[in-house]
């Protein structure tokens, strides 16, 4: 996607805009603050919010019809705000609506498609990129449910650390308003994910939507990194030749890269409606199955080698997570300590990974 440059007269309607998503425009902004928000049109709307920690947002539509009609494939109005790091509340008129198969009928509350008007986002100074995902709290019990949205935002971010191609994040702290029932008010955690036309925007591919896609047609590299990060964290719901719970990204250096998603069934995240993939072997949640297509741990021998480099940086997460409770992070970094044992050596890993001696 190239991105189209905004012209010098659009710049100060970009400007009156975004003083008037400002909440607090009594107050004013000193001359120096507005460099912080002249229009970049390589900019998108998750970058933005992706500048601190915890986005609050605030999501207003009709609820009932949301919950209520949930196989329903087109969107309904909504208004998103959101406060960005300085404070300064912003406003888009947007649509919503369910998405997902498996959690959009299982969840209490279904994961949520939002779209903006590409006109909007650019009158704002950011780029066309119009489209996000969000994972929400999905159970009504307000503590479970939390703490399954931030071990899966947790996973997210250890994928990152490992490579840039994977979907980014935003974890947000999100305000549910009833257009019809100005009483109701529900907050809950839940995060963005960028979408597919981001993230090919991003990383300067194209994303392949053909079933079928065999090993050869897989870049080596990144398909052993996708496939161990799966075991290390014990997530088997996913298939390459199904485009199960994965994207494949098409880069110009050859090769298609799987960008792995939902994470839910992982022994990180162990949702309750969790099942186990016993078409794989797996018995129960929590047991390591690789489903790579490497044979043995001579042909994962640098893959391995770069996860124990990025041991440190991959726990550090964990515990640098405040959010999270410290009995989930230790029970965490206890579940990726048992995978860096399995690996420690090449004879280890052979065994722990495939089972049998070399």
């Amino acid at each position: 996607m190239k991105t189209r440059f905004v012209k010098t007269s659009f710049v100060l309607l970009a400007i009156l805009a975004l003083f008037s998503f400002n909440s607090c425009a009594s107050t004013g902004l000193m001359e120096e603050d507005l460099s912080n928000y002249q229009p970049h049109s390589d900019q998108s709307l998750l970058t933005v919010m992706n500048q601190q920690d915890v986005v609050e947002l605030t999501i207003v539509t009709q609820l009932d019809s949301l919950l209520q009609k949930r196989k329903r494939v087109d969107y309904q109005p909504a208004d998103f705000s959101f406060l960005d790091e300085n404070g300064v509340m912003h406003n888009f008129q947007a649509k919503v609506k369910p998405r997902g198969k498996f959690r959009r009928m299982t969840c209490d509350f279904p994961p949520l498609k939002l779209k903006f008007a590409k006109t909007e986002l650019e009158a704002a100074g950011l780029s066309e990129m119009n489209e996000l995902k969000l994972v929400t709290h999905c159970l009504d019990d307000k503590d479970v449910s939390k703490g399954l949205v931030l071990r899966e935002y947790l996973v997210y971010k250890l994928y990152n650390e490992l490579t840039p191609n994977s979907f980014r994040v935003q974890l947000a702290k999100i305000t549910y308003l009833d257009k019809n029932n100005p009483d109701y008010r529900l907050t809950r955690f839940g995060f963005l994910i960028e979408d597919e036309e981001e993230l090919t925007w991003r990383t300067n591919g194209e994303v392949s939507k053909t079933m079928g896609t065999k090993a050869a047609n897989l870049n080596p590299s990144h398909e052993k990194i996708a496939s161990v990060f799966q075991y290390m964290v014990s997530n088997t719901d996913w298939n390459v030749e199904m485009l199960r719970n994965l994207e494949l990204l098409q880069k110009k250096d050859g090769g298609l890269i799987p960008v792995p998603y939902d994470f839910d069934f992982s022994a990180i995240v162990a949702a309750p409606y969790a099942r186990p993939n016993t078409d794989v072997g797996q018995k129960r949640i929590g047991d390591r199955v690789f489903m790579g297509n490497a044979a043995s741990a001579k042909e994962l021998h640098a893959t391995l080698s770069y996860f124990r480099s990025k041991k440190a940086a991959l726990i550090g997460i964990v515990n640098d997570f405040n959010l999270l409770d410290e009995v989930s992070k230790q029970q965490i970094v206890e579940y990726l300590e048992g995978f860096y044992s399995e690996i420690e050596t090449q004879e280890s890993a052979q065994l722990a990974i495939f089972g049998k001696d070399f």
